[in-house]
């Protein structure tokens, strides 16, 4: 995130449902210097884009992202509907603005059974 250690983040937790059902959990970091204002934004919009145009941040690129297959621990079962150790897939992603600084560390953990991911470059 090429922050100080110690600086101040913003953690944001979410869940992503479809058709009224969870299909993963979501992590998200933001350097609060950075991106001042953040954490009321994330609480007033559903959407973290949105949040992150009140902010300033009009539009951001996926610098990196790596996929790993995981199991479930008993929290994300618990909110996915899933059992314990079931396969997840682990989404690791830094998102970065238009001057190449990062304004994103997410993580999100996907039901294995309730989705397909399509990476296209």
């Amino acid at each position: 995130m090429r922050i100080a250690p110690g600086a101040e983040v913003c953690v944001y937790h979410g869940l992503s449902l479809a058709d009224g059902q969870p299909v993963a959990v979501v992590e998200s970091v933001f350097p609060s210097d950075n991106l001042s204002g953040i954490a009321s934004a994330l609480s007033t919009y559903t959407s973290i884009t949105e949040a992150l145009k009140t902010v300033g941040v009009i539009d951001y690129t996926r610098a990196s992202t790596r996929l790993t297959a995981v199991r479930a621990t008993v929290t994300q079962a618990l909110h996915l509907q899933v059992a314990e150790g079931d396969p997840l897939l682990k989404s690791t992603s830094v998102n970065v603005d238009d001057t190449g600084q990062p304004i994103e560390y997410g993580r999100t953990w996907f039901a294995g059974d309730r989705v397909t991911l399509t990476l296209e470059h």
